[in-house]
Order: C-alpha cells, then sequence, then structure tokens
C-alpha cells in the first residue's frame, strides 16, 4: 500500500485570510513535493482524499488546488471530487497542446475552478489565460517590477485573478498588494514585522496572565476571573475544547467543569493557541492561528516519537507553538517571550534553536519549508526517518482539522 503524505500552502486574499489551499501530495519525499508521474500523482491525491483524509479535514470550507499536467489522467475519476471545493493547478511543466486545452475546458465545464502556475508570457500560453480562473507570477524570480507589470497589463485584459507567489517578505507582499494583486502565497506572513512602539492587544495581555495562572496551577476562582472579564475568550476556548479532537461525551459548559475534567495542563495548550486568536474575529481564517497550531501538533507528533518522555512532549508542543509569537505581537522574540514564565529549555529553543527541542523545531521548520534534503545529521541523531517527519506532519495537518470552530 502507497503511503501518503500531506503537506498544504495557504493562499491568502487581500484582507490576509486565508482564501484556497494548495495540496501537495508525496508518496516518497522530494524537495519539490511533487510525484514524477503526473498521472499517478492525480490518481493517488483523489484516492487519499477521500478514503485517508476526508475532504472536509483537508480544505474545511475552502478550495484545495490540486497539481496537473497534460498526462494526468483525470477525466475518468474527477466527478467524485466537489467542483465547490476543488480546483486544479496547471503545472509549469505542462506540455500546453490542443488536446490539454480539451481536457481543461471539460474540467471547467464541470464547474472546476483552474489556476495557471508560474505564468512567464508565451504566444502558446495566451489562448489558456482566457480559460483559467487565477494566474500565478512567481515574485521572487521575477524581481523586474517594470516586467510584473507588463505582465500583469497582459492578464488584466481577462477575468483571470492575479496570484502572487513566493511572497517571501512583508515589503514583498505590500508591493504586490500596491501593485494590484488578488492573492498572494508564501511565507512572508511567518516573518515577524516588528514595530518600534506595539501596543498589545488587552485579550492578548489577558491570554498571558491567564497562561502563567495555570502554568502554576492557580486556583480555579482567579482564573475564572480573568475569565470572566474578557467573555469572548470563555466563548473561544470551550469551542475549542469541545471540538472533535477529545471526542468528549458530553459538551464543557465552563472553565471550572474544563479544569476539573481535562487538568491545568491540557487548558495550557488551548491558551497558547487561543493567543493567536486575537489578531482577528474569524481567527480560522487566519493564516497565522492554522500555523502556530499546526507547529505545536507536529512538534507534539516527532517528540512522542523520539523523546517519548511525557514532560519533553508537552514542551515540544509548548515550543512549537510559541515559535510565531514574535509574529502575533511585532516584536523581537526576546520581548515576546519576557512576560511568560517558561522553563529554560523552552526558552532556549526559541531563541538560539539549541537542545533536544531546538533541534526538534530546526526539523519542523525545514519540513514545513520543503528543505529535508539538509536534515540528515538531526534526523540520524534522533533515530528519524523522512517519512516519519512527513508523516508527523500529515498527522498535525489531521489534528487541526479536526478542530472545530
Amino acid at each position: 500500500m502507497v503511503r501518503i503524505f500531506l503537506a498544504r500552502q495557504p493562499i491568502l486574499d487581500r484582507e490576509g485570510r486565508i482564501f484556497a489551499y494548495e495540496l501537495l501530495f508525496r508518496s516518497r519525499y522530494t524537495d519539490t513535493a511533487r510525484v514524477e508521474d503526473g498521472r499517478k500523482a492525480t490518481a493517488r491525491v483523489i484516492e487519499s482524499l477521500i478514503s485517508s483524509f476526508g475532504l472536509r479535514n483537508v480544505v474545511r470550507d475552502r478550495i484545495g488546488f490540486i497539481n496537473i499536467d497534460e498526462s494526468s489522467d483525470i477525466l475518468k475519476v474527477v466527478e467524485i471530487l466537489p467542483p465547490e471545493r476543488i480546483g486544479f493547478e496547471v503545472l509549469e511543466t505542462s506540455v500546453l497542446s490542443e488536446e490539454f486545452f480539451k481536457t481543461l475546458k471539460r474540467l471547467k465545464s464541470l464547474g472546476y475552478r483552474l489556476s495557471l502556475d508560474d505564468f512567464v508570457y508565451d504566444e502558446q500560453v495566451v489562448p489558456f489565460i482566457d480559460l483559467v480562473d487565477y494566474v500565478k507570477i512567481d515574485v521572487l524570480n521575477c524581481t523586474d517590477e517594470a516586467e510584473i507589470e507588463k505582465v500583469l497589463k497582459l492578464i488584466r485584459g481577462s477575468e483571470a485573478k492575479l496570484v502572487a507567489e513566493k511572497v517571501e517578505t512583508y515589503q514583498m507582499y505590500k508591493t504586490c498588494l500596491s501593485m494590484g494583486f488578488d492573492y498572494f502565497q508564501g511565507f512572508f506572513f511567518q516573518k515577524p514585522e516588528i514595530v518600534a512602539s506595539k501596543t498589545i492587544e488587552p485579550a492578548y495581555a489577558a491570554l498571558i496572565k491567564l497562561y502563567n495562572l495555570v502554568a502554576t496551577e492557580a486556583s480555579v476562582v482567579e482564573i475564572e476571573k480573568v475569565f470572566k472579564k474578557f467573555s469572548e475568550l470563555s466563548v473561544k476556548l470551550l469551542q475549542l475544547i469541545n471540538s472533535a479532537y477529545y471526542a468528549l461525551r458530553q459538551p464543557i459548559k465552563s472553565i471550572r467543569h474544563a479544569i476539573l475534567m481535562l487538568g491545568y495542563r491540557n487548558i495550557l495548550r488551548w491558551i497558547l493557541i487561543l493567543m493567536y486568536s486575537v489578531r482577528d474575529e474569524e481567527f480560522g481564517s487566519d493564516p497565522l492561528f492554522e500555523e502556530a497550531s499546526i507547529r505545536g501538533f507536529f512538534m507534539e507528533n516527532l517528540a512522542k516519537k523520539c523523546l517519548r518522555d511525557r514532560e519533553e512532549v508537552e514542551k515540544a508542543f509548548i515550543t512549537g507553538v510559541l515559535s510565531l509569537i514574535d509574529v502575533l505581537i511585532g516584536l523581537p522574540v526576546e520581548s515576546a517571550l519576557e512576560e511568560l514564565m517558561l522553563e529554560d529549555d523552552i526558552k532556549r529553543a526559541l531563541l538560539r534553536r539549541e537542545g533536544s527541542l531546538g533541534d526538534l523545531l530546526t526539523l519542523v521548520e525545514s519540513t514545513q519549508r520543503g528543505k529535508v534534503a539538509e536534515l540528515t545529521p538531526l534526523l540520524e541523531r534522533y533515530n528519524l526517518t523522512v517519512a516519519d517527519l512527513l508523516q508527523a506532519q500529515t498527522d498535525a495537518i489531521r489534528i487541526y482539522s479536526e478542530l472545530d470552530f
């Protein structure tokens, strides 16, 4: 049986919310995250979506784009996938033949959205522009703004939406925003935008206080007082706790009930995740909320595999979630961690990537960026394989996707 590993990259709208995902499926590791045979890759993706993961768990109420090329024999099975949830991305390596054009036109007639990857002007590509819904432009490797503007002018004559991909910094994001791109894909949202004077959200300050109270196992009365002052945090916390993650027989109705049922340590993890919900009322659409949550579960999964000690596993989760705290509040990581009561090994991992927790965080960050080839020494140190990494990532996405909010 072929093992399928899932990765996905969010595509954000102009408001910075998750609009869609590019779905990346691997049956073995490659830096490009693509299986060599386009036809087989697509068949495996479809089979995996239906049987292994469940489509709702993969894309929720958004669109998931699957990579295809001219050799993808998808017409025989494509109709089992709902067009309101699935789109197809035409790889830049595709041979844009007349036959392939007919295939795409057939997909379009069935209601599937189409995206053209890594667009570079070519006479052969022009007919495809009017067919697709989205055109992606690699803004990292095309640094000439005048050249990009020339391409944008051509595409604006069609109905296709513009997607900037490989957006790596906030400056690049702001440039693309001003140029009129509709959607954005890249790691820019994981980079901190440091602000000289930053006003901390009251809800975030309350969660810092709650974290420290729960970490020291303060009385339930003290913890309830903070939650009562910020009732929206209580609602969000109970929403997360009552998700499918715990499969509880009866819903938890109060903070006191949650602490009694789950204990301080389990409440602590949800308070950490909740810190990332303060930026947006629709926090489930916030890519930073999603990324921090998945990192926590990813770190936890790896720690269970190679550290095994329960306390180390819990620390791994905390380290993963807090690894984006500087991005959340726009302060250097040293300042961001000052108010939190954290053990030294967690701080060393977050500040300098030191110790076993720092090693696991390096593994997680590199895997998420598709840079596993350079991790051989670390993998050998912890007796891990590339398959272990990809499985831990896949399971982390699955756990996150089962949260109900």
